[in-house]
């Protein structure tokens, strides 16, 4: 499994390379991930066994990753990007005066519908005939449904969501057509627009909005986003200022302003803004924009959901107890037979637990084997057709669940503090052993000594029985069993609630950083190790004193432990947003967001990207809200993000996909219960806030 590993990794350095086209900035950057990517391979490969190295070698050769590898290599440290993208500096789009001449007076209501009209024909223009047929499917179907225009509108969300851009783009320009004064669809329309290389398109539709709705932080946004795009950077400031004055938070606009600073020099700002946008919604390019400015995020920098276990045993290891630890003789003699039954029965439980931890392995060795032949058909279909994979479709091979890095980040503080509490309680054990428990066991041992002299005595002519010496060294030994058993007792008890804490920790996070057919093994690890802890199997080598080999002792009772049935964590967040009778559902659970699109309407092998080359590079960064659907949106216009200053959720997205999902709303609205439930999706509302990407691509409509 090792070897599979070690492959995967090995094929991920060659993925680095061919899996987009990347901009210069990118460039550089995949050029210093090759470098510690390849350092970490060597690392690897120089502690192998020399057998081990020699069939690794020869695994390479048999899939052809050597060679393609020497390509990959190659064409990140001569490569360069295939299309300059018209930057000014690196990180500003050059202004585009062409296009701003050309865009075209704000609508007003009356002639919107003829606008609008325009507009969708250059769209059904600009996507691929296959993208326009299937969204034309989609559209009839729901039309059969007798879907409203709002859910029509959030259907080409959702899909825009699920990665069908160009899909979502031709049913949302149809949508507008039908009602061209539908201000939700209008902005969505517009954003998209932006986001896929039309910003001089969406303009004047944001125009419109924006004199409806005079202080809506999504129209700001988003006509700020827009003249970034056309490197009008004084316009786009002054509507991204305006942005934040309502929305201090707004993760698309804080980013763009740290660009628009970076750019200027200005690196104390564009740290402040970076770090808001982190903070609103986590996203590798968010992490990697700090990084290159010198910051790297700590646990203070991250949103606060998921929220931290509130569950102090999700595992049910408290229904568990040991036995008592004997005091006396009497008491050893009466628990021996209960602590052999004790372990006899967590024996037989580790057994079963062991088949699960082993049939998890085994899925864990057939997804390894899994990704392995995915790796080779992305390298192979780039080699066919360099630019035709997008780096979200190679990077979802072996991606961790989405919640994974942030999670980790957070809860290794947690966890480390739980492993130094369990470690301290473990050290207070020995040090115990060591000092006064040493010193009890001397002195009982010395006193031993003294009576076991008497035997002499015994027998003809002496004046000592063997019962005498019994009682006597019954005596003795109570005298220490007492105090040194009650004493680590207490000790090993304070180690067995640290260990509890650490364990149902450790279940908690795996909730997040694993997926879930993945879990049942790793619970059963858990649960494996708190047996062993409490049958005192695998502790460091200690054990209570136990003294069997005096009968002069009368009988006593003895406590018994208890073994119940542990509990399998679930998962907290099941919240669902979208119409499963229109077939357009997104379901969030610990591991990610789902979006699923009706099998009947539209082919599930379709690519996120169509095939289409260059998507990766011209993918700009987003927010998608989400809210329930309220008579107060028509007089406020559309949704707007930062979700925190009510109900609903922000979905965050880069060009790998969804980065991020924040709720607000309390762990009723996590949970599926409240307003960011069932009654937000398609029967809410569903917003688009457009943000910067990559200045390498040209979107589809150039």
């Amino acid at each position: 499994m090792k070897r599979i590993g070690l492959l995967i990794f090995t094929t991920l350095i060659a993925t680095i390379a061919f899996s987009q086209r990347p901009s210069k900035e990118q460039m550089e950057a995949d050029r210093k991930r090759l470098t510690e990517a390849m350092q970490k391979l060597n690392e690897k490969t120089s502690k192998m066994d020399p057998k081990v190295k020699k069939g690794y070698d020869s695994l390479l050769n048999q899939y052809g990753v050597g060679q393609k590898m020497d390509n990959a290599i190659k064409q990140v440290n001569e490569g360069g990007p295939t299309k300059s993208g018209g930057v000014a500096n690196g990180l500003i789009p050059a202004k585009d005066t062409k296009a701003i001449a050309g865009i075209a007076a704000t609508p007003s209501r009356v002639n919107m519908g003829a606008f609008i009209g325009n507009t969708g024909n250059t769209t059904f223009a600009a996507v691929l005939p296959v993208a326009k047929n299937k969204a034309n499917n989609i559209y009839k179907d729901l039309q059969q449904k007798g879907a409203s225009i709002d859910e029509m509108g959030n259907a080409a969300a959702a899909l825009w969501v699920g990665g069908r851009t160009q899909i979502a783009l031709s049913l949302m320009a149809q949508v507008c057509k039908d009602d061209a004064n539908n201000t939700d669809n209008l902005n969505n329309y517009a954003a998209m627009l932006t986001m896929t290389g039309a910003p001089e398109m969406a303009i004047p539709l944001l125009n419109n909005l924006n004199g409806q709705f005079k202080k809506n932080s999504t129209i700001l946004n988003n006509l700020g986003q827009a003249w970034f795009a056309l490197g009008d950077v004084d316009q786009a400031k002054k509507y991204l200022d305006t942005t934040l004055a309502l929305a201090a938070s707004h993760s698309q606009a804080n980013q763009t302003m740290c660009l628009i600073a970076q750019g200027n020099g200005n690196k104390t700002v564009a740290i402040a803004a970076a770090k808001t946008a982190f903070k609103q919604g986590y996203s590798g390019t968010r992490a990697d924009l700090l990084k290159n400015l010198g910051y790297i995020p700590g646990i203070g920098d991250y949103n606060n959901f998921p929220l931290a276990n509130k569950n102090d045993d999700l595992l049910n290891l408290g229904g568990f107890a040991m036995p008592a630890f004997p005091k006396s003789v009497a008491e050893c003699k009466a628990m021996d037979p209960i602590w052999k039954q004790f372990r006899a029965d967590i024996d037989q439980r580790l057994k079963a637990l062991q088949k699960t931890s082993d049939a998890s392995k085994e899925q864990m060795l057939n997804q390894l084997e899994q990704q392995k032949k995915q790796f080779m058909d992305v390298m192979n279909k780039t080699l066919a057709n360099p630019g035709s994979v997008s780096q979200s479709e190679a990077m979802k091979i072996v991606a961790a669940p989405m919640y994974a890095k942030k999670m980790n980040a957070k809860e290794n503080v947690v966890l480390q503090n739980l492993q130094q509490k369990k470690q301290a309680a473990a050290q207070s054990i020995k040090e115990y052993m060591n000092g006064e428990g040493g010193a009890l066991k001397k002195k009982y041992d010395d006193a031993m000594v003294v009576i076991n002299k008497k035997m002499a005595d015994v027998g003809e002519g002496g004046n000592t029985t063997l019962d005498m010496i019994c009682r006597e060294s019954v005596k003795a030994s109570d005298a220490f069993l007492k105090p040194y058993n009650t004493k680590l007792e207490g000790l090993y008890n304070d180690y067995l609630a640290a260990d509890k804490q650490l364990l149902n920790e450790m279940a908690y996070s795996s909730l997040y950083t694993t997926y879930p057919k993945l879990l049942p093994g790793i619970n059963a690890g858990l649960q494996a190790q708190w047996l062993k802890d409490l049958s005192l199997t695998q502790n460091g080598g200690f054990n209570f004193a136990n003294i069997l080999k005096y009968d002069c002792v009368d009988d006593a009772e003895g406590k018994g432990g208890r073994l119940t049935q542990f509990k399998d964590p679930n998962c907290s967040i099941n919240s669902e947003f979208g119409s499963s009778k229109l077939g357009f559902t997104m379901t969030l659970t610990c591991s990610g967001l789902t979006t699923t699109v009706n099998a009947g309407v539209i082919s599930g092998t379709l690519n996120q990207d169509l095939d289409h080359a260059g998507f990766g590079d011209s993918f700009k960064n987003c927010t998608v809200s989400i809210g329930p659907k309220v008579s107060a949106g028509g007089k406020l216009g559309p949704l707007q993000a930062s979700v925190s200053a009510g109900v609903g959720a922000d979905i965050e997205i880069d060009r790998t996909g969804v980065t991020d999902v924040v709720v607000a709303g309390g762990v009723e609205a996590a949970a599926g219960v409240g307003p960011a439930g069932a009654s937000a999706g398609m029967e809410g509302r569903m917003s688009l806030n457009s943000g910067s990407g990559s200045l390498n691509g040209t979107g589809i409509f150039k």
